[in-house]
């Protein structure tokens, strides 16, 4: 237990330190759920031209995630909107009810229609699955999925609405929903 609480002060001591080169700031919230995300050029780390990103998942449950992604997007264009992305990700976390540690590595990937515009919208699904094998201490496997849609409402600033899908197979309780299809709304602020 004492790991997992360092492992949380470490995760989140990174988050402070990416957020003073973040590109963007994202809040998404539901009934039950908070999702907060720093995201930066994977240059940071030394290899440029991914998307880096490092967040922190909360609910009502007292569940407590923060996730680290890496994925690599081609940027739409008016010829492209379509796009394609993949990359990893990983969990690192605690269920309170079942008392159960989460620590997972996931591959994954997302699906992005732009509708160019005065007010640029998208469509966009994105989701990660971490197998048995790339699962560990109390995890037996991972799903996390979003499917959402986003219009930038004035420049730099975007608002979004969308469901999220996050369930952890433990080894004591089986599936685990820590964020059943709630609608989420939120922001997204890019400096």
């Amino acid at each position: 237990m004492k790991l997992i609480r360092l492992s949380y002060i470490f995760l989140l001591g990174l988050a402070a330190i990416s957020s003073a080169n973040a590109n963007d700031f994202e809040a998404a919230l539901s009934k039950e759920t908070a999702q907060f995300t720093f995201r930066s050029d994977s240059s940071l780390i030394g290899w440029g031209g991914a998307d880096l990103g490092l967040g922190v998942f909360y609910n009502d449950d007292s569940d407590f995630i923060a996730q680290g992604s890496l994925i690599q997007m081609r940027q739409p264009s008016e010829e492209t909107p379509l796009t394609f992305g993949v990359g990893v990700k990983a969990y690192l976390g605690h269920l309170d009810d079942p008392d159960q540690d989460v620590v997972g590595f996931a591959v994954g990937g997302e699906v992005r229609y732009t509708i160019p515009g005065t007010m640029p919208m998208a469509v966009l699904a994105r989701g990660f699955y971490a197998p048995d094998i790339t699962s560990f201490s109390d995890t037996e496997g991972i799903i996390d999925y979003t499917i959402r849609f986003q219009i930038e409402i004035v420049p730099e600033t975007a608002g979004f609405i969308g469901i999220r899908h996050l369930e952890i197979d433990t080894d004591d309780e089986g599936d685990y929903d820590a964020d059943d299809d709630n609608i989420h709304i939120g922001v997204r602020f890019s400096f």
